[in-house]
């Protein structure tokens, strides 16, 4: 007999006591809770450092840390806009000049403010040395610049020569060659296949020279993070007024791309987290309603022999928090073991510099482990507060005598022994099925949280599998060869004859032919003109922010594309006249965002004008007395919208004029205008790919050498750029395989938290059935009986989730592969066959075997 101390409270009593009944439910409970908080930690962590990772990521490739700005803006427009409660910071950008060589630019020279600088630009860039320039005579150059400079080793306050020029044309004061001193330099990711780059001059150099602020570019730093750039730009548009001229840039911020290049979009991301959150509360929650009836017994029990309800009610509390509490911690340290310990290996090759401050900063968020804990104390608190509610409408006797089996009046009209005789030798299997359904709420409760948490588990796997980057390699041609943009502007303004001037010479195909052979495939060529606009068609132009400032070319599109951009302009009510363009020499002009929404009425007026067009010649050449080729102007479109159907546009439709025409009108122009081509796409034979780009390097090497030595520009302008899809995911691949990684262990945790809530369900209910067990045993039933018994309810369990699987499981990978197909592009479904398999084995065996395991070590308790 044991002996207690008579100085302990009633409470203290009724804890111990409790603790001991309960102590196999305390257990399980306690490491269903140590699992939640380490999973919903450790899931929510995976993510949220993935999204940062690609953030960054995509700040660099952007250029600046916000997506959104105004051009041309003024003080006045800086003040309205500091009113609005969504805007965080503002930040000043102007670009004032440029570095020359042998007048060819190659480099923008940028003066910003403090707030500019530091908050919206410079987190855009790596390995940032020095500071920004304050004296008038310094300069912040990029390593790219310094490169092509022949700068290899730079220090902060060396002295370089340069050949610099104001945009403003009219400025003449400090320009031409002049030394500056070097504040500082940094690396830059934006416009990897271009020369250009950005250098950073001092706002005192600019007074100096008798430049002013305004206009220039507002920088936008907003709290709408997960807004796309349209919702934005038509936020700022109601609450701000433009003025002619100005115009608002607001393309989608790094954070939404980065969440839908991962879960498709904000709200499916939402509804997936909310998704797992409720799997983790049914996880709980399933424990603690299969214990339910028991608890209940045992403290109407506690209330017939003088406990009063409130003292129960307390020590119910004491236990669950104290349960809660531990397992959280344990959790907590488990999950933070792995956020710290495992995941640094895994990023060990990431993508972003500085790994390892990254990695710490980045997956540590105490807000997320605080979310896991107030999801235990409130899935606890849940099913404390139904235990009361029984408690309280119950009366103590009829809770001592309580059960959730459910009895139906009809069936206590047919003996039982019939049915027990209907099953023959096996009494077990009508015990199993009376068991499983003596309560319809327990039941459904318990199926629920086992198939959400498979399906959570097979969804992230086809998540996983569609979103790799890999997939968007796959679509893309293993070469690209194409002329640079760069070179077609010099030769066009430079070049002393360019009557016919073909840039892309038929000897260069020819050689690309010769040299791949027979492994040459699925060869396609990006093709129109490269013409001079006549004054009709700049007017046309002119529209478009700095429209006639760019370059201008003429493309064709091909049959495929013109129907996918035909449903684009037709579900979107696009102003475009379809029928002009298919069939009357009519064009299609394409922009990245260069429309301003204060012109919007004044587009109606140039649809359907015509544009006046002529063929390349010499410099100097009088206009008037040449016979130009029309075009008739169909409408605007923006390339840079989120629909916007993937398009093979050369140099990817960047900072440039695009008119679109079909092959029809492209083989009437042929005969009036110099046909181009600007890049040709092919694939290879896997085996040979190697050694195709080797020789293609040095065959494109060769070509641009030939065109530098005739042009004297040493190894600073070059004709044609070679892209490689092999060399692209070679660049790519750290980053791809650490995104693998991170999905993978995503996925790899639910289908953890799937097994486990299995393996739960079926332990918690066995533990909890000794008492039953026993009085089965007295009246006859084997042990071999009773581990049949949990063996069939197990494989109903199983069966049930089979097919639960298979019917609304489909039915909702389905729909979830169909959506995410609408909101990333090269999504790739892969039906989780193996996922799938490897689950449903796993839990079959686990009905099988488990059972008899927990069943005998129970027993051998017993004894």
């Amino acid at each position: 007999m044991e002996n207690y101390d008579c100085n302990q409270s009633a409470e203290r009593v009724l804890m111990d006591a409790s603790r001991k009944k309960n102590q196999n439910r305390n257990r399980l409970l306690f490491i269903v809770i140590t699992i939640t908080v380490g999973v919903i930690f450790s899931v929510f962590s995976l993510i949220y450092g993935k999204m940062e990772i690609d953030i960054q990521k995509n700040m660099k490739a952007d250029g600046m840390a916000v997506s959104t700005y105004i051009e041309n803006g003024t003080v006045d427009m800086t003040q309205q806009l500091i009113q609005l409660p969504c805007i965080e910071s503002i930040g000043k950008e102007k670009f004032a000049g440029k570095l020359l060589d042998d007048s060819i630019k190659y480099c923008d020279c940028v003066i910003t403010d403090v707030t500019g600088f530091e908050k919206m630009i410079r987190p855009a860039f790596t390995n940032v040395v020095g500071t920004y320039p304050e004296k008038e005579n310094e300069i912040m150059l990029s390593t790219k610049t310094l490169q092509y400079l022949g700068i290899k080793n730079p220090e902060v306050g060396m002295e370089i020569e340069l050949d610099f020029y104001w945009n403003d044309i009219f400025n003449t004061s400090g320009t031409g060659m002049q030394n500056f001193l070097l504040s500082g330099y940094f690396t830059e990711y934006q416009n990897q296949t271009s020369g250009a780059s950005v250098a950073f001059l001092s706002e005192k150099s600019m007074e100096k020279n008798g430049l002013q602020w305004e206009p220039c570019r507002i920088l936008i730093d907003h709290t709408k993070k997960y807004s796309s750039g349209s919702q934005i730009e038509h936020m700022l548009t109601n609450n701000i007024k433009l003025n002619e001229g100005q115009r608002i840039v607001s393309m989608n911020p790094a954070e939404y791309r980065a969440i839908s290049e991962m879960m498709g979009s904000y709200g499916f991301a939402v509804f997936f987290s909310v998704m797992v959150l409720l799997s983790m509360f049914l996880f709980i929650y399933n424990i603690l309603n299969i214990s339910l009836e028991k608890d209940l017994q045992r403290y109407g029990l506690l209330q017939v022999i003088g406990v009063e309800q409130k003292q129960n009610i307390k020590v119910m509390n004491r236990e669950m928090l104290k349960i809660g509490l531990t397992g959280s911690i344990v959790g907590a340290v488990l999950g933070g073991m792995f956020i710290w310990g495992i995941m640094p290996l895994l990023l060990e090759k990431m993508y972003a510099e500085n790994t390892w401050k990254l990695e710490r900063m980045v997956f540590f968020q105490p807000k997320l482990l605080i979310i896991a804990i107030v999801l235990v104390i409130f899935t606890l608190g849940v099913a404390v507060e139904c235990l009361k509610r029984k408690m309280r409408k119950l009366s103590p006797l009829e809770c001592m005598k309580y059960t959730e089996a459910v009895t139906y009046h009809k069936s206590r009209k047919k003996p039982k022994i019939k049915k027990f005789r209907y099953w023959g030798k096996h009494p077990e299997i009508y015990l199993a099925k009376k068991y499983l359904f003596r309560n319809k709420k327990t039941f459904g409760i318990t199926s629920l949280s086992l198939w959400l948490g498979c399906e959570l588990a097979l969804c992230s796997a086809v998540i996983v599998n569609g979103v790799d980057l890999q997939n968007y390699y796959s679509k893309e041609p293993d070469f690209q060869i194409g002329i640079t943009e760069e070179a077609c502007n010099y030769l066009i303004e430079s070049s002393p004859d360019t009557k016919n001037m073909k840039f892309f010479p038929k000897s260069l195909m020819n050689d690309i032919e010769t040299t791949i052979g027979n492994e040459l495939h699925s060869v396609e060529n990006i093709k129109g003109f490269y013409p001079i606009v006549g004054k009709n068609g700049k007017e046309n132009i002119k529209i478009l922010i700095n429209g006639d400032k760019i370059s201008t070319v003429i493309q064709t599109v091909s049959i495929g594309e013109q129907e996918e951009l035909k449903d684009f302009i037709q579900k979107n009510d696009k102003l475009v006249n379809w029928e002009q363009f298919q069939n009357n020499h009519g064009t299609i002009v394409l922009h990245d965002h260069r429309m301003s929404d204060y012109i919007a009425g004044e587009v109606q007026d140039y649809i359907g004008t015509e544009m006046e067009f002529y063929d390349l010649v010499p410099v100097g050449t009088e206009m008037s007395s040449l016979v130009p080729e029309k075009l008739v102007n169909c409408g605007y479109l923006d390339i840079t919208e989120d629909d916007f159907p993937e398009m093979k546009l050369c140099w990817d439709g960047k900072n440039i004029n695009i008119l679109l025409v079909t092959e029809t009108t492209y083989d009437w122009l042929v005969e009036k205008l110099t046909p181009q081509i600007f890049e040709i796409q092919f694939n290879v034979d896997k085996n040979q790919e190697s050694v195709i780009r080797e020789r293609l390097n040095q065959m494109i090497r060769n070509y641009n050498m030939e065109f530098q030595s005739k042009y004297g520009h040493a190894d600073k302008l070059n004709l044609f750029y070679l892209d490689s899809k092999s060399e692209r995911l070679l660049k790519e691949q750290n980053y791809i395989q650490t995104s693998r990684w991170l999905l993978m262990s995503i996925s790899g945790i639910l289908i953890f938290i799937g097994i486990m809530n299995f393996a739960n369900t079926r332990i918690s209910d066995i533990m909890l059935r000794q008492w039953e067990c026993k009085i089965l045993e007295r009246v006859g039933m084997t042990k071999k009986q009773e581990y049949r018994m949990f063996v069939t309810e197990g494989l109903f369990y199983w069966l049930l989730l089979c097919g639960l699987l298979m019917s609304f499981g489909n039915l909702g990978i389905g729909i979830m592969q169909w959506y995410m197909k609408m909101q990333i592009s090269y999504f790739a479904f892969r039906y989780p066959v193996k996922e799938m398999i490897a689950l449903m084995v796993f839990l079959l065996l686990f009905s099988i075997i488990f059972p008899g395991i927990i069943y005998k070590k129970l027993k051998n308790k017993r004894k």
